[in-house]
């Protein structure tokens, strides 16, 4: 009920019930907490209704729950809710890479249909983004950027990472933690 009233609301509420509790409340005064409880269950049908057409457009339009949120949103839900560990291992993803529409996972050398094009253009100072399978994610993403930058020698421009949602500090924590 608190959820749904303004502290205002709130308090009054509370007050009120207190009133009809040790039966001194005036019925101008029990009329008043009746509107307080109807306004609130207002609120909270119109709430459920709202989530009741959220859910069905979600489920109408196929909307996937990575389009609706971020994978540190999704991971945290999952450790609040005890489907994965509460203890948020600092681990990031290998890099992957889509091209010509196959998947491509950089763990240790990355196959040369990719590697060849993929470094060509980080070289030549374009963008790598229609690369990078999961552009969505930061972390993955400041993490690709580190290793294409010590493998190539080359910088990113400050302009695709900012195409990427990635800060150069990212990228130098990144860099700072790949393996030797």
């Amino acid at each position: 009920m608190a959820k749904l009233l303004t502290d205002s609301e709130f308090q009054r509420f509370s007050e009120l019930q207190q009133k009809q509790a040790s039966f001194t409340i005036t019925s101008e005064e029990a009329d008043e907490l009746r509107d307080i409880v109807a306004r609130a269950q207002q609120k909270r049908d119109d709430r459920a209704a709202a989530m009741q057409a959220m859910e069905a457009y979600i489920q109408q339009f196929d909307i996937s729950p990575d389009e609706l949120f971020s994978p540190e949103q999704i991971g945290e839900a999952a450790r609040t809710y005890g489907l994965i560990p509460a203890a948020k291992k600092e681990r990031v993803l290998p890099p992957s890479f889509t091209y010509n529409g196959k998947p491509y996972q950089w763990t240790r050398a990355l196959p040369d249909d990719i590697r060849v094009p993929l470094f060509d253009a980080f070289k030549a100072g374009e963008s790598v983004k229609d690369f990078i399978a999961t552009p969505k994610d930061a972390a993955r993403c400041a993490a690709t950027i580190a290793r294409l930058e010590r493998e190539t020698g080359a910088v990113y421009a400050q302009a695709w990472l900012e195409e990427l949602s990635v800060s150069r500090v990212q990228v130098d924590e990144a860099a700072g933690k790949l393996p030797a």
